[in-house]
């Protein structure tokens, strides 16, 4: 049983990136049809960070007091109201509700996912389990948004999301069927709990006082915050200024999320082999900072070196996989679901003020486009140093 539910949160996992990305594919045809500039891109698709980032931390709070089955099965129907929503969008409005209903619905997929695992399968094998999830859920998320590429040659970019939308709707049927607690779990809530927010706050309170957590939770939220920044927005932009046409710029993008998976389970495979949390995250930090440099920087990529720049940009980003097995060695599994839910948080928070940087240095600066995009691999610098800061916790 532990299989099927850990397969039934990797396709949630799975279909959230999905909806998720498609917009680095197709936020031209979008910003074509509603006329919209460059920075009113950006910030429509900064609007799924923010929902996203916000409703984390909730969702941590009620996969603790209400378990997966109850928690899960919402998300995803608000997922496929949010696709609905925006396919039918007639204005910027209903665009941007779209936008933040789909954050708010896959707030709850990377954390539930992070529960179930923590929840069905011992600790030691949680690094791994979790780290093979990723695995799986970028490479269908990869094959995915390759095929959105193609597809939008075709199609409007609104019937594409309508796809989706059908898709997360025939997925509701699994989920109701199967999703439950561990039969030695099955009714999370007590109330002795006290309200919800009583609870989520004290929970968040024991959390937060911990400046391990501080550390842990910004190392993983820049790291993929800067990846998101690049992923659903700036590395297609970059692509294209460096002389790539639009479809190939996005199957070179779609690398990153396949890689990020491959890199999610070698982290975890590198701090066993080191023994150290703390020696691979440094490694795997420098490394994405000279890959993401060596992007932006360079004047001109062949296919093939792009092709390694985006796997490499992805793969480093593992860093934030390993967050999740750090956070499980220092906080008490009855809070798991918030801290796995905070952890996420921080990432969306950071790519939510990430991804709209660059579209903003270069209206307030007029500052070349591979310039203001500098501001990735500066970010990850602060990342670095908090790793060389913290304690190990292997």
């Amino acid at each position: 049983m532990a299989w099927s539910i850990w397969l039934l949160a990797v396709i949630f996992v799975a279909y959230k990136f999905q909806t998720q990305s498609s917009y680095a594919v197709l936020n031209s045809s979008i910003a074509e049809s509603f006329s919209l500039s460059l920075a009113q891109i950006s910030i429509i698709g900064s609007l799924y960070s923010f929902a996203y980032a916000i409703m984390t931390i909730l969702v941590g709070g009620l996969l603790d007091r209400y378990g997966l089955r109850v928690t899960m099965i919402g998300g995803l129907t608000i997922v496929v109201a949010g696709g609905t929503l925006f396919g039918f969008a007639n204005n910027i409005p209903s665009l941007a509700l779209g936008q933040i209903l789909l954050g708010v619905g896959g707030a709850f997929g990377f954390p539930g996912l992070a529960y179930a695992v923590r929840e069905w399968f011992s600790i030691k094998h949680f690094g791994l389990v979790f780290g093979v999830a990723q695995l799986v859920a970028a490479g269908a998320n990869t094959l995915g948004q390759a095929a959105v590429g193609y597809l939008i040659v075709e199609f409007e970019w609104a019937y594409i999301i309508f796809i989706q939308a059908a898709f997360g709707f025939a997925l509701l049927v699994p989920f109701i069927l199967l999703m439950r607690e561990p039969f030695n779990n099955s009714t999370p809530f007590s109330s002795s709990q006290g309200s919800l927010w009583e609870s989520l706050f004290r929970d968040l309170k024991i959390l937060l006082v911990q400046p391990i957590f501080w550390q842990v939770s910004l190392i993983s939220g820049i790291t993929f915050g800067t990846l998101l920044g690049i992923g659903i927005v700036w590395g297609i932009k970059l692509l294209v200024a460096k002389g790539f046409d639009p479809t190939t710029a996005s199957s070179i993008n779609s690398i990153l999320w396949i890689s990020l998976g491959i890199g999610a389970l070698a982290i975890h495979l590198v701090s066993d082999y080191l023994r150290s949390f703390k020696l691979s995250v440094i490694i795997f930090l420098v490394c994405d900072i000279v890959a993401i440099s060596y992007l932006v920087l360079s004047d001109e990529i062949s296919i093939s070196m792009a092709y390694v720049i985006f796997a490499a940009i992805g793969f480093f980003a593992g860093v934030n996989a390993v967050a999740f097995t750090i956070t499980t060695r220092f906080c008490d599994k009855a809070i798991s679901g918030t801290a796995f839910g905070l952890l996420t948080s921080m990432s969306f928070i950071v790519a939510a003020a990430l991804t709209p940087l660059p579209a903003k240095i270069i209206e307030w600066t007029g500052t070349p486009l591979e310039l203001a995009s500098l501001i990735f691999p500066l970010a990850l610098l602060l990342a670095l140093f908090l790793a060389l800061l913290k304690k190990e916790t292997y």
